[in-house]
């Protein structure tokens, strides 16, 4: 019975380890991406930051679905050749890869920068209609204010909606109330 729980439990560690096999890398936006498959072509081999055990070796693997490819596809160099020379058709090769990355870079930018004049302006707008909002209550509370100050009584509603003329503490309390409002509008 002992040996069934161990070969079950071996079974349910071994079954695991892949879920571990953890690839980390910077995308073009320049964020953190964490997944179980290798980065795709588009990711420069120095934005990747983490690789699974074992992929170490293998410098630029790269999954296509069925089972790892070189991500160089160069061939290793033979006996009599000059290293250098199979270095040389590799920054060739990543002259275009930069080229594209720089043109989405040029793009993002240009987003964003769309993205920033889009808020500005929606900024621009609210506290556009703000200052509107603010004059036509600075304008009310000054007519309100002037007729306050001419000294004649004044009816207001009552709760049944019968007009009744204010009496001493209800217009110093009005006056009040436009005082502040023309302070805090004006």
């Amino acid at each position: 019975m002992k040996l069934i729980k161990l070969l079950l439990l071996s079974v349910a560690i071994g079954i695991g380890a892949p879920a571990m096999a953890q690839w980390q890398w910077i995308d073009k936006d320049g964020r953190k991406v964490f997944s179980d498959r290798p980065p795709g072509l588009e990711v420069p081999e120095k934005n990747i930051v983490k690789r699974p055990k074992g992929y170490g070796a293998l410098k630029g693997v790269q999954s296509s679905g069925t089972g790892p490819a070189l991500r160089d596809a160069s061939p290793a160099p033979q006996e009599g050749e000059a290293s250098d020379a199979a270095a040389a058709p590799a920054p060739a090769a990543a002259a275009p890869a930069a080229k594209a990355a720089a043109g989405k870079d040029k793009e993002l930018e240009a987003k964003k920068a769309a993205d920033a004049k889009a808020k500005a302006d929606a900024e621009a707008a609210e506290k556009a209609k703000q200052a509107a909002a603010r004059a036509d209550n600075c304008k009310r509370a000054q007519q309100a204010k002037a007729m306050y100050d001419t000294g004649k009584a004044v009816r207001t509603p009552n709760e049944k909606g019968e007009m009744v003329f204010q009496n001493a503490e209800q217009r110093a309390s009005e006056i009040k109330r436009t005082d502040e409002a023309i302070f805090n509008n004006c």
